[in-house]
């Protein structure tokens, strides 16, 4: 459950069944199973009254010309009246609920969010079977998956975060380092102990426990997991040649956990594990994060102030499309922690008029969230987005259309 107050932002009772369950979102969404898990910004955020959810028909994919002249008003979003329906990241959470309560009580009284926080995953799946305004994802669609979904489909970067390692090692106070073929032996399932040779060369006169390593991982398809991943491809021959990246992958072994919150919660509850999530969920529990050795040869807390740096040595190669990843930055970025990530909303270029109040206020309160949403970031411990890509957001935003016609601004 996501309990919002004021000022600092915490999560509160992270368990495998997830955030709020809500039956508008399902019902909204047709096949989603009962296990989803939704955050409802309307109804879990305190201010935001829910309105009548009402089915989400499809909507359809077709090219369009760019709108890149068109200048939102001031008071964009501020006459507004519509529910937004979202779904996918789990790691966007966290940050989407917070800005949606802000955004409905200073901006928009008339818009709400209704977002399942159901997975990476789930997000694409919902998003190509057209339920939902929008989808969210850790990780930006392929060319594949943007053909299944119709092929006019805009990726843009919401928001920035670290993946971060973190363990239960019972009466164990030390800040743990680990170098990328520590991680990768540890998932491989070859580095089996916590005082195994590996670990104590990261970590020089520190006294390990002799205690059996279970490693966490996600069970549902995860944009997480693809970073993760991703990252460990880049870095360790061994894994790339054995497990490879992906939103799901085949896991040697260790246990799985649904959602972040589902690893989250397998790491708190028992002692030895080590899991990967999003850095807001360990820091807003309580657990401990390691330090990662990044190309610079430096091992790297994960923080705010680290991932801006990972953020600030990828995005200026960003191609237009913005489909980039920021794990392994280059050895130049001395003070980047290598397991960066972004959440991307998925988005249609056209919308049919048949929704065009509901698509009005999403692109809206989209570029309300890259501009003004984007200092509540720190508040849940994300990063922001860099000045230049916001830039290229902006664009993206201006692009969309409703029944042809430019949808922000109208």
């Amino acid at each position: 459950m996501i309990t919002k107050r004021r000022g600092k932002r915490r999560l509160l009772a992270l368990t495998a069944a997830g955030a709020i369950a809500s039956a508008l979102l399902l019902a909204a969404c047709g096949g989603t199973s009962s296990a989803d898990k939704t955050a409802t910004a309307a109804a879990g955020a305190p201010g935001i009254t829910p309105a009548a959810a009402s089915p989400v028909t499809g909507a359809t994919a077709s090219a369009s010309g760019s709108a890149s002249a068109i200048t939102p008003p001031a008071d964009v979003g501020k006459n507004d009246k519509a529910q937004i329906t979202g779904a996918g990241s789990t790691a966007l959470t966290p940050f989407i609920t917070t800005i949606a309560d802000i955004y409905h009580k200073d901006v928009a009284p008339g818009v709400s969010l209704n977002y399942g926080s159901i997975g990476s995953g789930g997000g694409i799946s919902q998003f190509t079977a057209k339920t939902v305004d929008f989808g969210a994802s850790d990780i930006y669609l392929n060319d594949q998956q943007i053909q299944k979904a119709g092929g006019a489909v805009l990726n843009i970067p919401v928001i920035h975060w670290a993946v971060a390692l973190t363990y239960n090692i019972p009466g164990f106070s030390a800040k743990l380092n680990f170098s990328p073929d520590t991680i990768a032996g540890i998932y491989l399932g070859t580095i089996k102990t916590w005082d195994d040779p590996a670990i104590k060369a990261d970590n020089p006169g520190v006294s390990l426990p002799s205690l059996g390593i279970t490693p966490v991982h996600r069970s549902d398809g995860s944009g997480t997991t693809m970073n993760f991943t991703s990252f460990l491809t880049d870095v360790n021959a061994d894994w790339k040649a054995k497990v490879g990246a992906g939103l799901s992958v085949n896991w040697p072994g260790g246990v799985g956990g649904k959602g972040s919150e589902g690893v989250t919660a397998a790491v708190s509850n028992a002692p030895g594990t080590i899991g990967y999530v999003e850095l807001s969920y360990a820091l807003q529990n309580k657990l401990p994060v390691a330090s990662v050795k990044n190309a610079a040869g430096d091992f790297i807390k994960p923080t705010l102030a680290s991932t801006t740096a990972a953020v600030a040595a990828q995005v200026p190669t960003a191609p237009a499309d913005l489909r980039f990843l920021i794990v392994n930055p280059p050895a130049s970025a001395t003070t980047a922690y290598p397991i960066g990530a972004s959440t991307w909303v998925l988005l249609y270029k056209d919308y049919p008029a048949s929704k065009s109040a509901e698509v009005k206020a999403m692109v809206d309160f989209l570029w309300w969230a890259i501009h003004d949403g984007q200092k509540y970031a720190a508040q849940v411990d994300y990063s922001a987005m860099a000045p230049n890509l916001v830039q290229k957001a902006e664009q993206a935003l201006k692009s969309i259309t409703i029944g042809g016609q430019p949808a922000l601004g109208s």
